[in-house]
């Protein structure tokens, strides 16, 4: 059976990398599963698969009754009321997406420490076996200073997966968190497969790599070779970019480099010099800074 449906769908089969809004999961038995893109197949035949066969993109809730609602509001996209709504999610929040590279089959366990490493942590979902959400309250136990990478560093060493997160935005308002959710949901399955390197994304720079996913790699090639001069130049570059992202104040950048500030003017002047690119100058940075984040990490 699983042979003939891959030979006769062979042009639509995918991955776990694939959005899941686009991902139509078929159980075939315990062992078995086959993932199709549905852009690729008509509402016909999608309806018929899920019929045939056990679609698995829903079997993934797991918590109380506030999770239910939640996963069943912005996940399966069904009806639920504003009361019920106001009764589980109390505003300000934002909202956390984060994907891991396989399943882990202590799954409980990683959400009450994903949970635990985001201090005020309301609710946490799945979206699938690999993707999930944190709705996290914005209140005195609020965070805003979190080390990502410290706490990826301790998932990956716990669990032995590779994780990444997108933080959202601040949510004002329980009317804006459905379209903020989608909005979210979908910029980042695109650009977490454009720079699967990246380990995660913030409000601030997620925009500029969707930008970066937009522009065909030929384009993207062609502007590079403004800083060809450089490229090989790791250290280089990831001073520049510091510089850069402490906006061009080279003594708060030295400082966080752990360098002298004389190195650090040393660098950017050098690299000024080799590109011909006045990096000082603020649109010839932005330029630079969008150059940079396409070839990370660096």
């Amino acid at each position: 059976m699983i042979d003939r449906l891959q030979k006769f769908y062979a042009d639509a089969i995918s991955n776990e990398n694939l959005p899941i809004e686009n991902r139509l999961t078929l159980r075939i038995s315990k062992q078995d599963e086959i993932i199709l893109d549905k852009n690729k197949l008509s509402m016909e035949e999608i309806q018929l698969l899920i019929t045939l066969f056990d679609e698995d993109n829903t079997q993934h809730f797991q918590g109380n009754r506030q999770d239910k609602i939640i996963h069943e509001w912005l996940v399966e996209e069904k009806e639920v009321s504003k009361k019920e709504i106001a009764n589980v999610i109390t505003t300000p929040i934002r909202l956390i997406h984060f994907s891991i590279s396989s399943d882990v089959v202590e799954q409980e366990e990683f959400s009450v420490a994903l949970q635990g490493l985001f201090p005020a942590s309301k609710s946490l979902v799945w979206k699938s076996k690999t993707e999930g959400l944190i709705i996290q309250q914005i209140d005195t136990d609020f965070d805003d200073e979190l080390s990502i990478n410290s706490i990826i560093d301790t998932l990956t060493s716990d669990f032995f997966v590779k994780v990444s997160f997108y933080i959202g935005s601040p949510i004002p308002h329980t009317s804006e968190i459905f379209t903020r959710y989608q909005w979210e949901n979908h910029i980042y399955n695109k650009v977490k497969t454009s720079f699967p390197r990246k380990a995660y994304f913030i409000e601030q720079d997620i925009s500029i790599h969707y930008l970066l996913h937009s522009i065909p790699e030929e384009n993207l090639t062609k502007i590079l070779k403004m800083i060809a001069p450089v490229k090989d130049d790791k250290t280089l570059l990831h001073s520049v970019k510091m510089y850069l992202e402490c906006n061009l104040n080279a003594s708060l950048a030295a400082k966080k480099l752990y360098m002298h500030r004389n190195t650090l003017q040393y660098r950017v002047d050098k690299f000024i010099e080799k590109t011909s690119i006045d990096i000082k100058q603020f649109p010839n940075a932005v330029s630079v800074y969008i150059m940079l984040l396409s070839i990370e990490p660096i």
